[in-house]
């Protein structure tokens, strides 16, 4: 039992010297939560929920369109939220890199009752934090992606999904938007879209049913919009499936079971990028 034991400890070592992990990135204040005036703050005009997955290894062009992808979608008064998944395996847990909200226009009221000294400070505060929400909004999304481990043996797709759900549905925001960065194809143990290596044709329908037995599918509340980019992105590098490319038939199968889903878990379909789409999140 002891050596056993001992076994078991010298494997998660190892696995762990050989993984770099996303660092958690801070992110800025709002000038009224500097100022010592958060109650001024009113809830989110719309919050962006980002779960990227870091068991897909992407290339630069797919890196660089979802980085602007979610930096573009940033304007003043809404929140964003990025994290990470892939897989139960030793630093790869589910885990939020980042978080915070964009300072909302300040209005008329608000800056007359602030004396002179507080009013430059405040706006001296406000006219940077959207900036550097960006900048660590940016850094975050990099931050994960290029920890990214292709030979992580698992992608725990609908877990993840599934432990976001209840997060997002209480969460307090007038739009709520989940954009999902990966390749959607699960490997867990509720399911796989594996075989022997390969990429299997998935029968959608029946895929759904096991999910539903297992309790697997969660709830978004009917007002939240889904995203994903990377749906049916083929590696081929380290790790790949045996396949060349993706079979359009199997991705069109993939991409079924995804829409059926989010159905079921009460969430709307924006865009699925396969695997980028042609227009921005709203």
């Amino acid at each position: 039992m002891r050596n056993c034991l001992l076994g078991i400890i010298t494997l998660v070592v190892t696995l762990s010297a050989g993984m770099v992990y996303a660092e958690k990135v801070p992110f800025p204040k709002t000038a009224y939560e500097a100022t010592g005036r958060s109650e001024y703050l009113k809830k989110p005009d719309a919050a962006l929920f980002v779960l990227v997955d870091e068991s897909v290894g992407f290339d630069k062009n797919m890196i660089g369109r979802s980085i602007e992808t979610v930096v573009n979608w940033l304007e003043p008064g809404s929140y964003v939220e990025i994290s990470r998944f892939s897989s139960s395996v030793v630093g790869r847990y589910t885990e939020t890199i980042t978080k915070g909200r964009i300072d909302p226009e300040p209005d008329d009221d608000f800056l007359d009752n602030l004396k002179r000294s507080e009013l430059a400070k405040f706006e001296a505060l406000h006219r940077k934090q959207f900036r550097l929400a960006k900048q660590q909004t940016y850094k975050a999304l990099y931050s994960i992606i290029k920890t990214s481990n292709k030979s992580v043996p698992h992608s725990d797709i609908v877990s993840s999904l599934k432990y976001l759900s209840d997060h997002v549905r209480q969460f307090d925001a007038k739009r709520k938007v989940v954009l999902v960065i990966s390749d959607m194809l699960e490997n867990s143990s509720a399911t796989t879209f594996y075989s022997k290596g390969h990429i299997r044709s998935i029968d959608p329908v029946a895929e759904l049913k096991k999910l539903r037995s297992l309790d697997m599918i969660g709830d978004y509340g009917d007002n939240v919009t889904v995203y994903i980019i990377g749906l049916g992105y083929f590696w081929t590098g380290e790790g790949a499936a045996k396949e060349k490319y993706l079979n359009p038939k199997r991705v069109s199968r993939i991409q079924k079971f995804w829409v059926s889903y989010f159905k079921a878990a009460n969430a709307h379909i924006g865009e699925i990028g396969m695997p980028l789409f042609y227009g921005g999140i709203e």
